[in-house]
């Protein structure tokens, strides 16, 4: 990122700006941090920008930001925290030194800069918070000027699969906000559910996450608050706590009928998974119009559950984490499965010794993220990770690189590394290229035969 000194005032509508990562709580693809990185740009003249994690198990990340031009800050302590101490003393150092600075943009949701954010609130800085608000503390989106979701920063538009489905119709208004305030209601049990706080402004930013297209103003509500009291009205969802505490919960006595909704549509989803996961594991790359014909042999009428398009049900999947939309440039978008560290790390549970041997165990947090990573990325479900460990023409591969870089075994995830490389068609060179770069903190080089 482009840092500069400071020596004279900046242009009022482009602050000096300080931005400050915290890695290890909030990343995603290096396609979406360099849109992110761009919009910080945009907004204001950088400073400084560090990034903080333990580089070690982050390798691929790290290249991405410092490419980016992030200063990275190592933080080897396996102790739970250590970066957010490192980053809060960093953070503090640079309101001393640099007082010019007027922008603060904080890239965490974490819960323990909510005493940091407050102070730089109180001293008059604007702060800027980007993460994943679902694992959000709510004190910090209340603290923040400016609040972002670090996943609006994907490119994760889709086009029409038919011309007809672009046009989109708006359905009955009270239908609809009675279909949106079952979602709030999904955004408040979500919130809860990652062992947070429902603050009203909070919720707003979750409810936002998880249905891009909502407005208020759509359903006739001139505010957001105007839209929580028809709500609570309509018995959906009630207040708990005085102001500014005020944190909104799903009532009790809330009727069955008010959250079929909610069940209906992730029954939906999961079917959309199970299609999507059916094409990967068949070898074809489903695109929007292949999903959309197999939803419609088995009879699924995604518009009933609110969503107008085809496109529309499965963005709003992708924000739950059911599939991701795969969308690289001059590319037809690809819809694939969203493998989850939790689906990963039950697969391991349950096959470790099968493919890994009698001595190795269930990977790190860390490892499992960057499995589903290599999945997502690589187009490939776990069964057919499955089929790529089992082919014998990959393990022969896999074999010749060992005995020529002289190993008896690699870690699990750079040994499905190799494997989904090789199922993906690269030649050796192109493999151990990539690996060796994950492998270079253990002081391992891989040769190919």
């Amino acid at each position: 990122m482009e840092q500069r000194n400071i020596s004279t005032s900046a242009p009022e509508s482009r602050p000096y700006t300080a931005v400050f990562w915290d890695v290890e709580n909030v990343h995603d693809e290096p396609e979406t941090h360099e849109r992110l990185t761009q919009a910080i740009r945009e907004k204001g003249t950088v400073v400084k920008s560090f990034a903080f994690a333990d580089w070690d198990s982050r390798r691929t990340v790290a290249v991405n930001l410092h490419n980016l031009g992030y200063d990275l800050i190592h933080i080897p302590d396996s102790r739970d925290n250590a970066a957010d101490y490192k980053m809060a003393a960093y953070i503090l150092e640079h309101v001393v030194r640099y007082p010019e600075t007027q922008q603060y943009v904080l890239i965490s949701g974490d819960g323990d800069f909510k005493l940091l954010a407050g102070a730089l609130k109180e001293k008059g800085f604007d702060l800027w918070v980007i993460s994943n608000p679902i694992i959000t503390a709510s004190e910090l989106t209340d603290l923040a000027t400016t609040y972002s979701d670090i996943h609006s920063f994907r490119q994760s538009h889709l086009p029409c699969s038919t011309p007809e489905d672009c046009e989109k119709l708006m359905g009955d208004v009270d239908e609809m906000r009675h279909l949106a305030a079952t979602r709030l209601q999904e955004a408040i049990l979500t919130i809860q559910e990652a062992g947070n706080r429902p603050g009203i402004g909070h919720v707003k930013h979750v409810m936002k996450a998880l249905n891009p297209t909502f407005s208020e103003q759509t359903l006739g509500f001139r505010t957001w608050n105007e839209f929580i009291d028809w709500v609570e009205y309509e018995d959906y969802v009630k207040r708990e706590g005085e102001l500014p505490g005020t944190i909104l919960v799903v009532p009790e006595i809330s009727t069955p009928e008010k959250s079929e909704n909610i069940r209906q549509a992730k029954d939906a989803f999961k079917t959309l998974c199970q299609v999507v996961e059916e094409r990967i594991d068949d070898g074809t790359e489903p695109t929007l119009s292949d999903v959309r014909i197999a939803l419609d042999n088995l009879g699924m009428d995604f518009t009933s559950l609110g969503y107008p398009t085809i496109a529309d049900f499965v963005l709003a999947a992708e924000k739950r984490g059911f599939v991701r939309v795969i969308a690289y440039e001059d590319e037809t978008p690809v819809i694939v499965p969203d493998v989850t560290v939790d689906r990963v790390r039950l697969w391991f549970e349950e096959n470790v010794t099968k493919y890994f041997g009698k001595s190795a165990n269930v990977p790190k947090r860390e490892f499992l993220e960057k499995i589903a990573r290599l999945l997502v990325s690589s187009r490939t479900s776990l069964k057919r990770l499955e089929s790529y460990l089992e082919d014998k023409a990959i393990r022969t591969k896999y074999d010749g690189i060992l005995t020529a870089s002289d190993l008896l075994f690699l870690p699990p995830f750079q040994m499905c590394m190799v494997h989904v490389l090789f199922g993906q068609g690269l030649n050796c060179l192109e493999v151990v290229e990539k690996v060796n770069l994950e492998l270079s903190p253990l002081g391992i080089t891989l040769k190919c035969p």
